[in-house]
C-alpha cells in the first residue's frame, strides 16, 4: 500500500474554503479501483500567513494511483472548481510506501 501526501499552501484565511470544497465534493476517487482512503487535514498552529491543507490518500499500489492520475475521473475531479485563487504557492506531492501499519486492538 502507498500513501500520497499533497500539501496545499493556502492563502491566509482560505483553509476553511479548501476543506469545505473537499467536504462537499461528491468526488470521483471513492469508486476508483485501488483507492483505499482519503483524509483532509487542516493546519492547526501554522505561523501567520502559512496556512496549509494536507490531503492524504491511500492506494493499493503505485499502479492504482498512476491509473487514477491518468484517468478521465481525475481530470473531472481536478478541473471543475479550480482552487488556484485560494493557494499561495504550488501544491507539493510526496509518495510513501506504507512500511508498518497498526490498528487498535479489538
Amino acid at each position: 500500500m502507498i500513501a500520497i501526501f499533497n500539501r496545499l499552501p493556502v492563502k491566509e484565511g482560505a483553509a476553511g474554503q479548501i476543506v469545505e470544497r473537499f467536504a462537499n465534493s461528491r468526488g470521483n476517487v471513492q469508486g476508483f479501483p485501488g483507492f483505499v482512503s482519503m483524509e483532509v487535514l487542516r493546519s492547526e498552529e501554522a505561523p501567520e500567513g502559512e496556512d496549509e491543507v494536507l490531503i492524504i490518500t491511500r492506494w493499493r499500489d503505485r499502479e492504482a494511483f498512476d491509473a487514477w492520475v491518468g484517468s478521465e475521473e481525475f481530470k473531472k475531479a481536478h478541473g471543475r472548481n479550480g482552487s488556484g485563487d485560494l493557494l499561495r504557492g504550488h501544491p507539493q506531492m510526496s509518495a510513501y510506501e506504507i512500511a508498518v501499519e497498526r490498528e487498535p486492538e479489538a
